[in-house]
């Protein structure tokens, strides 16, 4: 005769046990090697290729998964635009703006260097920010750059790992 506590134990078993594997994160502790080929640049923006190089370094050598040295995998970028649309402050006066979006995309491809292993193809990466129109807004561009870079390279980063 099974007692009746029998099959509380044994659920409680089977969950502890289940999840005792789970691993946050893709699972993957291997190390790849993935070489940062120079960000080309076709958008309006001169030296916007050299900010998201920086951020793809910096972003990169944080994860513990990715080493940035010549390997089996390339990563190339480009920054395909750069674009500055007026948001109205009234909805009455369409040529009154008090913000402009600002908006950077880039086109990424990894894969290995012979070309017959693509982890992604032409995938397009895009960042926007907000920006006051009160003071400087060329200055206020500039600010903005780093910060849309680095949020490119934390999506190009993110697609990488998470592509093994």
């Amino acid at each position: 005769m099974i007692p009746a506590h029998f099959p509380v134990w044994m659920t409680a078993f089977f969950l502890l046990t289940g999840c005792s594997n789970y691993q946050l994160g893709s699972g993957s502790h291997e190390i790849h090697r993935i070489e940062i080929l120079p960000v080309r640049n076709s958008a309006t923006v001169p030296g916007i290729h050299g900010v998201l190089q920086q951020a793809l370094v910096a972003t990169l050598n944080t994860d513990k998964r990715i080493r940035l040295e010549s390997g089996d995998e390339t990563l190339e970028v480009e920054v395909t635009s750069y674009t500055r649309k007026a948001v109205t402050r009234s909805t009455s006066d369409a040529l009154e703006a008090g913000q402009f979006r600002v908006t950077l995309s880039a086109v990424c491809t990894l894969g290995s260097k012979d070309k017959q292993k693509v982890r992604f193809a032409q995938r397009t990466f895009t960042a926007s920010a907000i920006l006051a129109a009160a003071g400087d807004l060329s200055s206020e561009e500039r600010q903005a750059l780093p910060r849309l870079a680095t949020e490119i390279a934390t999506q190009i980063r993110d697609a990488s790992v998470g592509s093994w």
